[in-house]
């Protein structure tokens, strides 16, 4: 339970901060100005939320789960680029699959190339989003703290 739990908070961290992009986005580029930040945040807030909860954890748990049972490579960073391309796919899927839903919900059985692309670059931008927050979380901050005291105590030593 406390591993979803864990997903849920990194969910909502991801859903704040992606939708305080696209706000900044569209308030400043697109003339969002009048409806102002706050709203254009709660609008994407909503509107991404059930994204994220609904198509989000699911596709990360099947993420972590294939990486979990696959042969890690040498190197971190080969690591990161594979955990990263498999989070990138999973967010373009599930934007597709919402876009696909979306879309045949109000009758339009067939999508512009503009369309798609900008539904791939919303779920890779998502997923980028919550695989960030997601290594950021695993950080053991206390441990980190504690080796940076213990380095400051050798330099004064000295």
């Amino acid at each position: 339970m406390s591993q979803f739990i864990h997903r849920l908070f990194t969910t909502v961290l991801s859903v704040v901060l992606f939708s305080a992009v696209l706000a900044g986005v569209q308030y400043t580029f697109f003339g969002g100005d009048q409806l102002g930040f706050g709203l254009l945040l709660g609008i994407y807030s909503f509107y991404t939320a059930p994204v994220f909860i609904l198509g989000g954890i699911p596709a990360a748990y099947l993420v972590d789960f294939y990486l979990k049972n696959r042969k890690e490579l040498n190197t971190k960073l080969g690591n990161y680029l594979q955990s990263f391309a498999l989070y990138g796919i999973a967010g373009i899927t599930v934007a597709m699959v919402y876009s696909a839903i979306s879309g045949i919900s109000a009758g339009n059985y067939f999508f512009t190339i503009t369309e798609s692309i900008q539904s791939v670059l919303i779920g890779l931008g998502a997923a980028i989003v919550y695989y960030h927050i997601a290594l950021l979380l695993q950080i053991n901050w206390e441990k980190l703290k504690k080796q940076y005291e213990q380095e400051q105590q050798q330099q004064g030593a000295r």
